[in-house]
């Protein structure tokens, strides 16, 4: 990626350097609404192409999170046959066993959609890295470019000086404006080596033994209908566990079958309030007088303690409603943010649709400026450094267009994958 990593040729939009001088490349209509691409593919230059999808398969490979994910899936599964036996083994049934099922059913798929999104999350990461790479890497080419010119224009000012043509202030400011891009210039290299080094990391991938493709597809993105539909279905999508999962234990907690009521309490106190502790003495002189003992003081026990098992059922009770409500409002309110976040990732989406639409415009002009400022320096009607710094200003629109083309698809892939806003992927080799 580096100079002495990759040298990938400019798009098609931009300007070549051949022997040294620079010539137009004049920019061919890119960026269509469908299918279309930025630019043509990278050239090899002796090393192998790492795709994007090579790059993405290779992170999924490498990644320790993916890897946790399936753990847990396989574990969750074991979980739950141990937990089906244990109902059975102390005879749960009814709500509470339907309960208890649909629960650890749910929580398995609720991970296995996590898993999903985990890799949703961590194909969207490498696709950013990748893309920041090679764009990166436009920018550092057309620095050098620019370099190049203004240090031209730099001996050119320094012969004018010389001659009495110019000042020593205006010499001055050209070589500032070229220690300006010389700092530029290395401040971006470096930046791109931690980039690299993050790159493999992230896939395990020495890219500075491969070419990168500089292709980017770009393609419209409208929602049909209603905006408010399509982002509430989205976000069931991302949320349908989490509801389920509120809803069984709602509609439990709500059956009156399944209430702990204060007359429960109540009548349990009565019950307590009730308890005769039974005497053991010289009467209990036989055996079944004494299995008569036992029998009525482990009634007298279970009587007692009635009225504090029934506090601590009353209070796991309301514990639990209280969960079932919190869960709900939390549930409720990350849908309205989550959808106010989505209604304003799609303006901006429309609004960089418009950037690109504008940015493929301004390169048909440039392209025609080019073209007639080439048949003005094919006359001598333009100096050469002249034309060279009109060249050079015209690839900053392929780096622009092509940036624009980038955020464009991570706002159309949020948009149509919610859960990538998380960042699933967090860690670096997740």
């Amino acid at each position: 990626m580096r100079n002495n990593i990759n040298k990938l040729v400019a798009l098609a939009i931009g300007v070549s350097v051949i022997s040294g001088s620079i010539v137009p490349a004049f920019a061919a209509d890119t960026a269509q609404n469908t299918n279309a691409n930025v630019s043509t593919v990278a050239q090899v230059n002796g090393k192998p192409i790492l795709t994007l999808q090579d790059a993405i398969n290779s992170a999924i490979s490498n990644s320790d999170k993916l890897k946790l994910d399936d753990k847990k899936i396989t574990y969750q599964d074991k979980f739950n046959d141990i937990n089906e036996n244990i109902d059975d083994a102390t005879g749960v049934s009814g709500d509470k066993e339907d309960l208890n099922s649909d629960t650890r059913d749910t929580t398995l798929d609720q991970l296995k959609q996590q898993r999903d999104f985990d890799e949703d999350s961590l194909i969207q990461k490498t696709t950013t890295a990748y893309n920041n790479m090679v764009t990166s890497q436009m920018k550092i080419d057309k620095s050098i470019k620019g370099i190049d010119v203004k240090t031209k224009q730099l001996n050119d000012a320094k012969l004018k000086q010389s001659l009495g043509l110019t000042t020593a202030i205006d010499l001055q400011s050209t070589e500032l404006q070229v220690v300006s891009l010389q700092n530029s210039l290395k401040a971006s290299q470096n930046a791109l080596k931690d980039a690299e080094y993050s790159f493999k990391v992230l896939t395990g991938k020495d890219v500075t033994q491969y070419s990168l493709q500089q292709d980017i597809k770009y393609e419209s993105f409208k929602i049909d209908g209603s905006v408010d539909e399509y982002l509430d279905n989205i976000i069931d999508t991302e949320l349908k566990y989490n509801e389920k999962l509120t809803k069984l234990n709602k509609d439990y907690f709500n059956d009156k079958d399944n209430e702990v009521s204060e007359e429960y309490v109540n009548d349990a106190k009565r019950t307590s309030d009730g308890a005769n502790k039974p005497v053991l003495d010289a009467t209990v002189d036989t055996l079944e007088k004494y299995e008569k003992y036992v029998k009525d003081y482990n009634q007298y026990e279970s009587d007692a303690s009635a009225y504090t098992n029934a506090l601590s059922r009353r209070l796991s009770y309301l514990n639990a409603k209280l969960g079932v409500y919190t869960a709900e409002t939390n549930l409720n309110e990350t849908k309205k943010q989550l959808k106010d976040t989505l209604k304003t990732l799609y303006t901006n989406l429309l609004a960089t649709e418009d950037n690109i639409n504008y940015i493929k415009q301004n390169i048909d002009l440039t392209n025609k400026q080019l073209s007639n400022a080439k048949l003005k320096y094919d006359l001598g009607l333009m100096t050469k450094s002249d034309y060279d710094t009109l060249v050079v200003n015209s690839l900053d629109l392929d780096v622009q267009l092509r940036t624009a083309v980038d955020g464009y698809n991570t706002l159309k892939s949020e948009l149509q994958k919610p859960w990538l806003l998380s960042g699933a992927s967090g860690s670096s080799n997740s």
